[in-house]
């Protein structure tokens, strides 16, 4: 993959994951799955409906409108503006920041799928993260299972997984509060500063805590979506 599609594979990818970790997909978990067409066209689905090229994706890490293609749509109008009305659903829920345990739970799925893809095609988060595999669990103290968690197996690529990992987690990070997450995910809080001040708390095996939160402020700078 060239640069922007990878950036472009992303944002579909954290749209698909978001939306359904706010259930507005609960009728079709897998209706927005995107499926890569080509390096120019991602289809979210696999109806081949709603289908957008790589350079109207990159719109939405600005805020813009995301002008889907014409021919795919009018060949399926009624699916394709049930998808349109979920997409706006979510857009509405995602830019309007609210301080509860649903918010954070979908705005950790929406950072950490791109973060996924960052640390599975990105060639300097490829270099960074070398043969490392395991678990790494995002916690809000308080709360025994964990929000969400980057998971790989040997020979597998990163994904990431909602509820309680089926093996020990190799690190754990745990947020203070619900707003303490919340802006670590907008980019919004020093790393270095939050675990001084006890913002959140790392443990286990912490150079693998070290080489995601690389990918992460990469895809942060590359793709400021939410920010």
């Amino acid at each position: 993959m060239n640069f922007d599609c990878i950036r472009s594979w992303a944002i579909a990818r954290s749209v698909y994951k978001g939306a359904n970790t706010l259930s507005l997909t609960a009728n079709c978990p897998s209706c927005l799955r995107p499926k890569l067409l080509n390096e120019k066209l991602v289809s979210l689905g696999d109806q081949k409906d709603l289908v957008f090229s790589e350079k109207n994706l990159l719109k939405i890490r600005e805020k813009k409108f995301a002008l889907p293609e014409l021919t795919f749509l009018f060949r399926h109008p009624y699916s394709s503006f049930k998808k349109i009305l979920i997409l706006k659903k979510f857009e509405n829920y995602i830019y309007n920041i609210k301080t509860n345990p649903n918010y954070l739970s979908v705005l950790m799925s929406v950072c950490l799928e791109s973060t996924a893809v960052y640390m599975n095609r990105h060639p300097k988060c490829l270099a960074t993260i070398g043969n490392d595999s395991g678990i790494v669990s995002f916690y809000l103290q308080g709360i025994d299972c964990p929000l969400i968690s980057l998971i790989k197996s040997q020979g597998h690529k990163w994904c990431t997984k909602t509820g309680n990992p089926e093996k020990e987690s190799s690190v754990r990070l745990t947020f203070k509060n619900i707003d303490v997450g919340i802006q670590s995910c907008l980019g919004r809080i020093n790393p270095i500063a939050a675990t001084n001040l006890g913002g959140y708390e790392v443990s286990g095996y912490l150079p693998l805590m070290d080489k995601v939160g690389y990918c992460a402020r990469l895809v942060g700078n590359e793709l400021p979506m939410l920010i």
